[in-house]
């Protein structure tokens, strides 16, 4: 329920952070968004109930999510065509040494002060990060390209994105890629920890292929963004994650599945994973004018945390026997992912972006 508490209100809190980027600018939303991660996560810290700690993980979310929705509209803001695809795969290989450090610090930190120095670092993270934006971050949305919307407006907004076939297309992509991950950070600590007695200090070792291998897809993506179109780098990459779960599905039904077979196939949804996402959120955002990009950026990331929401929940409702039920959420999650984008952008006429 930290999990799906955290990952519920971060997808709702979007919808109302991105609009007000739209209408009053990027700094200041930013800056509000790090203050309250930085408060929540003190205040998960000190909660002396679970219930109390849930709530106090909703406040964190509520101010983290504005991290990545402004931090998107920034990108949409600064940049358009193969450099936005570059920018996007700059911003997911940051976003990417995120969760190849936390289980490895957060694991070593827990065996030596106990669970609660987890959430005091994320708050010395958080208030650094907000010295770092102050002192470094400009404006990047114009007074003269601002827009502020009323609710009955902005539900307008929100209902003429989703009649989007190309935004929603290259959405859904990048939510049902994200889905997938959020299900493996769900599912693989109990799989490797209590099925497979991998010991918890341990576990960020194991966990690593995943970042490691998204970094690796984020850079050659980056790096391929001038030579290769966005579709096809977009097509390499759901057909690798499809094929890394698929295996991920093979291994423990043949009983072949350890800590140690995991991690090639792991690798190979990841660096997939890498080509994939960033391309698609920079397809996204590039199919809708720029004074709608916070509202764009709100929706798809409601979108992407929504959908890991659902693959959380249905994470934890599954009786873990092995593996198998990681892999086969994962799966399903990539499958969709190329479904989507074969559906609903391929069929489209190709823009000189694309």
């Amino acid at each position: 329920m930290t999990v799906s508490a955290y990952l519920g209100a971060f997808a709702l809190a979007q919808l109302v952070v991105g609009p007000i980027s739209d209408a009053i600018g990027r700094r200041k939303p930013l800056m509000a968004g790090l203050i309250l991660f930085t408060l929540g996560s003190i205040a998960c810290a000190a909660a002396p109930t679970i219930d109390i700690l849930i709530a106090a993980r909703m406040i964190q979310a509520i101010g983290g999510c504005a991290c990545l929705v402004v931090g998107r509209a920034i990108v949409r803001d600064t940049t358009d065509g193969p450099a936005a695809t570059r920018a996007m795969a700059y911003l997911g290989m940051s976003l990417a040494v995120a969760p190849m450090l936390a289980p490895l610090l957060g694991g070593q930190l827990e065996t030596a002060f106990g669970w609660q120095s987890n959430f005091l670092f994320t708050a010395l993270l958080g208030g650094l990060t907000l010295i770092a934006t102050m002192l470094t971050l400009g404006e990047t949305l114009p007074v003269s390209a601002r827009r502020y919307t009323h609710m009955i407006a902005l539900t307008g907004t929100y209902l003429r994105l989703c009649t989007m076939g190309k935004f929603m297309g290259y959405s859904f992509s990048s939510a049902f890629m994200g889905a997938a991950f959020q299900a493996f950070l769900a599912g693989a600590p109990f799989a490797l920890i209590v099925i497979m007695g991998v010991p918890v200090e341990q576990l960020g070792y194991f966990i690593m292929a995943v970042p490691i291998g998204y970094i690796i897809g984020n850079f050659i993506s980056s790096r391929m963004s001038h030579r290769a179109s966005r579709r096809r780098m977009i097509w390499v990459g759901g057909i690798m994650a499809v094929a890394g779960t698929a295996i991920l599905v093979f291994l423990p039904l043949t009983g072949m599945d350890s800590p140690y077979t995991l991690i090639l196939p792991l690798a190979f949804y990841s660096c997939g994973s890498g080509f994939l996402i960033p391309n698609s959120l920079a397809g996204a955002l590039t199919a809708v004018e720029p004074a709608a990009a916070g509202s764009a950026a709100a929706l798809g990331g409601f979108l992407q945390m929504g959908a890991g929401f659902v693959s959380t929940v249905i994470m934890a409702s599954l009786v873990q026997t092995s593996f198998l039920q990681v892999g086969l959420v994962m799966f399903a999650s990539t499958a969709l992912c190329l479904l989507a984008f074969i559906v609903m952008v391929v069929p489209r006429p190709r823009a000189a972006t694309d």
